[in-house]
């Protein structure tokens, strides 16, 4: 599968929401109706749909009703998409504070090592001078 977003490339004979719509229209021609009937026959997710179409009562109200199920489709996947957004941005603050605590971490460990060794440095210092003054 080439494109990864498009879930249903491999089938080559993809069937519309405007032929769905045809087919369970009264005034198609039946060659329309056999070659719709024939793609819906090729995937069950059609099939799904037809028989889901077909459930409602009031066809007059067909394309209203399936308008605001692709309404209704777009802003559920509008929220998940918002969601989705947030929480990266709480990722990369939580990523920004271990950052941070990291390098305080080897910025004290550097300020405790030289800290420990100047300490060395004047205690050698001192052993030196008392040495010096001693012996002379």
């Amino acid at each position: 599968m080439a494109d990864w977003k498009n879930i249903l490339s491999d089938n080559e004979e993809q069937l519309t929401e405007e032929e769905l719509l045809r087919y369970l229209d009264e005034n198609t021609a039946e060659e329309e109706k056999d070659s719709i009937q024939h793609k819906i026959n090729n995937s069950p997710f059609e099939v799904d749909a037809l028989q889901g179409l077909l459930q409602v009562k009031d066809k007059k109200n067909l394309q209203k009703q399936v308008n605001q199920l692709n309404q209704k489709l777009q802003q559920l996947t509008a929220k998940k998409q918002r969601k989705e957004k947030r929480e990266i941005k709480i990722y990369q603050w939580i990523v920004l504070a271990i950052l941070m605590l990291l390098f305080t971490c080897v910025i004290a460990y550097i300020i405790i090592y030289l800290h420990g060794r100047s300490n060395v440095q004047s205690e050698n210092l001192l052993k030196s001078t008392a040495y010096i003054i001693a012996v002379g």
